[in-house]
């Protein structure tokens, strides 16, 4: 069994395991008994300093001992290999946890985290309506406390303002934001935005700025400046270059810049003046076959991911004035449409969701030059949305009829 476990360092941390298996086998008991066990635990090494390990959240850890100790023990095989996945996953990301499914006929088309608040929306392409979820305290499960049908056209992209209780919602020619209470029982619509000319792809507000972003059929994108509670918002700017349909558009974290997507082959890297009034394209990237459905800033370094119809994922590095940029390493392992890209909050990591009914995890080198397949999650149907918790320590993966939490 103990081959199991990546490298012989893990044998002490796996009998102390067994010792916590063995003396609290309940876990309400190990919780009011023994709450120092695990961040003592915490300080043994479970990787190579040249491997950093997503769990180093003692709450995290503590749920993942929680779910263990609450495995049925009449079958101690089963009990005994579900910890050595969990130790094996600890080391090397490779063995992801699915810790929820919702299979849900409305999930799918795009979903959202709240940066701060423990909630998260999802929308439906095809009946359409949103769903508002409250994320548990432990963050073990998802419960629907809003349904969000009066739309005439499918609900094609969510986004959550990075700081204020409310949320953007495109479907059709229009966006509507909408406000909730602190449970989010209650849901109110406080400003409905229309001035593209055809169905909008893709929102999203900027994570520093008070502004909103909408990609379009119509072939542009719109700059929004948002009042401080959504219930205001001004199309500041109309970006237009690209030949077709917008599909995708996101910020830089904290600059004025923003990137967008586009049928027409290409992806476009846009700097905007402060309050919004003028937005300038700096660079146009090419060299892509297919459709662009989906580009994503690295959080810190200067990398762009750029997600498209060949199945694969190209990364960029972005120099210091972003007028320069160099083609780093292409991501193939899908074999249908990449719909979807994001990156990790604080690990080398890159998430896509794909047409082939898969997500997958890469890991990629500081530069970004380097990047390896080191997992793949199944669904039943196509996947349209990856995203990360704010934390870093889940992912949620949406297809066409379910939700699926990852504990990383």
């Amino acid at each position: 069994m103990l081959s199991f476990i990546p490298q012989y360092k893990h044998i002490k941390f796996y009998f102390e395991l067994e010792w916590i298996l063995k003396n609290f086998p309940n876990s309400d008991r190990f919780s009011e008994k023994k709450p120092q066990l695990l961040l003592n635990l915490l300080k043994i090494k479970f990787c190579n300093k040249s491997r950093q390990s997503i769990i180093t959240n003692s709450a995290m850890l503590r749920l993942l001992m929680k779910r263990l100790l609450n495995v049925p023990r009449q079958n101690p095989h089963r009990h005994r290999h579900i910890m050595l996945c969990i130790l094996s996953q600890i080391h090397n990301f490779q063995k992801p946890i699915c810790v929820t499914s919702l299979a849900h006929p409305n999930s799918g088309q795009s979903i959202a985290y709240h940066p701060r608040e423990p909630f998260l929306v999802s929308g439906c392409e095809y009946t359409n309506t949103a769903l508002l979820w409250k994320v548990s305290p432990d963050g073990s499960a998802l419960t629907c406390v809003a349904v969000l049908n009066k739309f005439s056209n499918s609900v094609q992209s969510v986004a959550f303002h990075p700081i204020k209780r409310f949320f953007a919602t495109a479907q059709g020619k229009s966006t509507k934001i909408w406000s909730f209470s602190p449970n989010g029982s209650e849901v109110t619509c406080v400003a409905t935005l229309r001035e593209h000319g055809g169905s909008i792809y893709s929102v999203t507000f900027h994570p520093k700025l008070y502004f909103l972003a909408t990609a379009s059929e119509d072939k542009t994108t719109k700059l929004w400046s948002i009042s401080s509670d959504g219930s205001a918002a001004t199309c500041r700017a109309t970006l237009r270059g690209h030949r077709s349909d917008v599909l995708s558009v996101a910020f830089h974290p904290t600059l004025a810049l923003l990137a967008t997507g586009s049928i027409d082959g290409t992806a476009k890297l846009w700097r905007f003046l402060p309050d919004g009034s003028k937005a300038t394209c700096i660079t146009t990237f090419n060299n892509m076959r297919h459709w662009v459905r989906s580009v994503a800033f690295h959080p810190t370094a200067p990398l762009l991911a750029i997600g498209s119809g060949d199945n694969s994922v190209k990364l960029w590095s972005l120099s210091s004035d972003f007028s320069v940029t160099n083609y780093v390493v292409n991501l193939t392992g899908h074999s249908k449409d990449v719909y979807s890209v994001v990156f990790h909050p604080t690990a080398s990591l890159l998430a896509t969701a794909s047409e082939d009914k898969t997500a997958k995890l890469w890991r990629f080198s500081p530069d970004g030059s380097a990047a390896t397949c080191v997992a793949t999650l199944k669904h039943d149907h196509y996947v349209r949305t990856v995203v990360f918790d704010p934390t870093g320590e889940k992912l949620i993966t949406a297809s066409a009829k379910d939700i699926k939490e990852w504990l990383l």
